[in-house]
């Protein structure tokens, strides 16, 4: 059961705007593939009406029109959808054009999870202005009782470099959510403390650090990291390296917890 009796929705976003709708939104625009998993999981992609690249899974969502990407966005083709809502994120959005569809009278909810926790709280916020706020409540509560289940706990603490991108050396720091799923799992974050939150590193750097898990982004079934090669050409750090899924860790929705526990069992493995 997704729907509500209609009143008056009044819910602040992750930028602490109020976003009001006289009414849960039956026509809606999402523009991050992690928004699309998100309204899915909630029972409400069926009143998605357009969405951007990469909005991949569940596989229904390749079917719903694409507006644009993470770079630009066609105003006039969301502006055709008639949407009652359009959910927007802020880190990773188009922020211009979404500022002239408020200005346009659109109501828009912009995300932005700071932490792992507050995925399942904007989960639960979203739920309500879909009319989907029981799924929502049932969500945050299984997401947030998940994570307590996988904190772990190390006498001594694993150390481990996570490199988020195919071509360069880009990794992240604890301000980050993977790097605040690193220490959920009981690791060290081998560049802990860098800024920004994501940075390309050297890796002179990385050799120095000399940690216990290399792990590498790697789509299933995509073109392999050139970087598999090359780190595996030392001799002591091919048996550190593991890869993990994307399309898991790096974006914020409900799935995100499966990303957690795999990276939880490799760090788990590689610690014994």
């Amino acid at each position: 059961m997704c729907c509500q009796a209609n009143a008056e929705i009044r819910v602040k976003d992750d930028l602490d705007n109020h976003v009001v709708l006289e009414q849960p939104a039956t026509r809606i625009v999402s523009l991050a593939p992690h928004l699309t998993e998100i309204l899915f999981s909630l029972g409400v992609g069926d009143k998605i009406v357009g969405t951007v690249r990469y909005s991949d899974f569940p596989p229904q969502a390749k079917q719903i029109p694409h507006l644009g990407d993470a770079f630009s966005l066609n105003l006039e083709s969301v502006l055709a959808m008639r949407p009652d809502i359009i959910f927007a994120w802020h880190t990773g959005g188009v922020n211009r054009p979404i500022q002239r569809l408020k200005d346009l009278g659109i109501a828009v909810y912009v995300n932005e999870a700071r932490t792992l926790g507050s995925i399942a709280a904007g989960l639960n916020r979203i739920s309500k202005l879909v009319g989907a706020s029981e799924q929502g409540s049932k969500l945050e509560e299984a997401f947030l009782q998940t994570l307590d289940e996988l904190a772990v706990t190390y006498t001594v603490r694993p150390v481990v470099f996570f490199q988020i991108s195919d071509q360069d050396l880009y990794t992240v720091n604890d301000k980050h959510l993977i790097g605040q799923a690193i220490n959920h799992c009981g690791a060290l974050n081998l560049f802990a403390d860098i800024e920004p939150s994501v940075t390309l590193v050297s890796k002179e750097a990385i050799l120095a650090g000399d940690p216990d898990l290399l792990i590498l982004t790697q789509q299933p079934g995509g073109i392999r990291s050139p970087w598999l090669a090359r780190w595996r050409d030392y001799e002591d750090l091919k048996e550190r390296l593991r890869t993990i899924d994307p399309s898991l860790i790096s974006r914020p929705s409900f799935r995100m917890l499966d990303g957690v526990k795999e990276l939880c069992r490799l760090i788990s493995e590689s610690n014994k």
